[in-house]
């Protein structure tokens, strides 16, 4: 989006309401990427749709800031991992420095029942947001269940919640508090779920681009409950 300038504003002036605009529409978005040695088969389809959103994303006035959380199993001392950017920041606006930390997961380990700590890793990527309210999403990628309690992230409100996963794991109850445009709880929100598997197949980018709209919809103050 290019600013202009109204010369009947003063620069100073002009600088700082443009600087609030950005602001408003600023969309901070936490990757949490399953890094366990079961993702080995699925790991394409984290890359295509991480890359292929943030494409479409441009096209509208958002300015995504990027992070990244990759889940382990931290029953099995295999503790969930904060990805950090240039100067130790949690997010980066930067696009290219977002695919390449994310390309650069390494994928090991994992536990023997099928289940990783999806929801503790949840609740670390909530608590690095560096503001509250509505302009917060987490896009969750994983092939397992959950092994903890998600109360610890049930206090911490959402703008949303996408889950990309196998089809059999959006029958799992995760629980979240999404937040509507007046600041109020919105009880009827519940998280959005897309089939990993159907990602690694010749589909158009619009599976993709379906998923912008809602986001798009959330700056301007609406839930984006599925």
């Amino acid at each position: 989006m290019e600013n202009s300038w109204n010369p009947e504003i003063p620069v100073s002036l002009q600088e700082h309401v443009n600087r609030d605009k950005r602001q408003a529409f600023t969309l901070y978005i936490d990757f949490i990427v399953d890094g366990t040695a079961s993702m080995y088969s699925v790991f394409p389809a984290v890359y295509y749709a991480a890359s292929h959103f943030l494409e479409a994303l441009t096209r509208y006035e958002v300015y995504p800031m990027m992070g990244i959380t990759i889940l382990r199993n931290d029953v099995e001392g295999q503790e969930s991992e904060l990805v950090t950017f240039a100067g130790s920041e949690s997010f980066t606006s930067e696009i290219p420095v977002f695919l390449k930390k994310l390309n650069g997961i390494q994928l090991y380990g994992g536990g023997e029942d099928g289940k990783e700590s999806v929801h503790t890793a949840i609740g670390k990527a909530i608590k690095k947001f560096p503001v509250s309210g509505r302009n917060r999403a987490v896009f969750v990628f994983t092939d397992a269940y959950g092994s903890n309690d998600y109360e610890e992230y049930l206090d911490e409100p959402l703008g949303g919640a996408v889950f990309f996963c196998t089809e059999d794991l959006s029958e799992e109850d995760f629980r979240f508090c999404f937040v509507k445009a007046d600041g109020d709880m919105d009880e009827e929100a519940s998280p959005m779920f897309i089939s990993l598997e159907k990602l690694l197949k010749p589909v158009s980018t619009e599976l993709v681009s379906n998923i912008v709209k809602p986001l798009k919809d959330l700056m301007k103050g609406v839930s984006i409950g599925a």
